[in-house]
């Protein structure tokens, strides 16, 4: 169970944002309404309707803030009424998607967290809680309290349910048996 979530996580560990090895190949392209350069502090502020993508990646906000030290990422954090990160991971056929009020990027420490409302599923499996945090350097994940969880039934409905306060959510579906008789 729990080689499988880090597996979902795997593909946060790369040089650039939330990038994979086949993504940093491409160019990236960063959307927003209003845009702030701070040459002097590295600090780089994309505001309304934030939409960043390269490669497979895709992550959407109402702000993103970007912060470089000499030419090198340093740390990146979106926010919204629910950020979001989209990735489809190097021999997968299921894209893993993030959510969270804020996802924090830290890229000299090697560890992603998503704060409020925290969720990241890939396919069927889901982790929920207030917080996930993943330390990517120790492969540990932390999955901190959730006051309730959204599901999605076929047809795309929704449906709430209700946690105890204070408990993470994973949800990890059996691999489908290929064996015929």
């Amino acid at each position: 169970m729990f080689k499988k979530l880090l597996s979902i996580f795997l593909l946060l560990c790369a040089n650039t944002a939330l990038a994979l090895d086949a993504d940093r190949e491409q160019p990236a392209t960063v959307e927003a309404d209003e845009v702030e350069y701070d040459f002097r502090t590295g600090e780089r502020t994309y505001k309304g309707n934030v939409i960043v993508e390269q490669g497979s990646m895709r992550i959407t906000g109402d702000k993103l803030i970007v912060i470089y030290k000499n030419d090198e990422l340093q740390s990146a954090i979106a926010t919204g009424n629910l950020a979001s990160f989209k990735q489809r991971p190097e021999g997968k056929t299921q894209d893993v998607i993030g959510k969270a009020k804020q996802i924090h990027l830290d890229q000299v420490k090697n560890v992603v967290t998503l704060i409020s409302s925290a969720s990241l599923q890939q396919g069927p499996d889901v982790a929920e809680g207030e917080m996930i945090v993943y330390d990517i350097n120790k492969e540990k994940l932390s999955i901190k309290g959730a006051t309730s969880t959204t599901t999605k039934a076929e047809g795309g409905a929704t449906a709430e349910q209700k946690a105890k306060p204070g408990r993470a959510k994973v949800v990890i579906t059996p691999a489908q048996s290929t064996t015929t008789e």
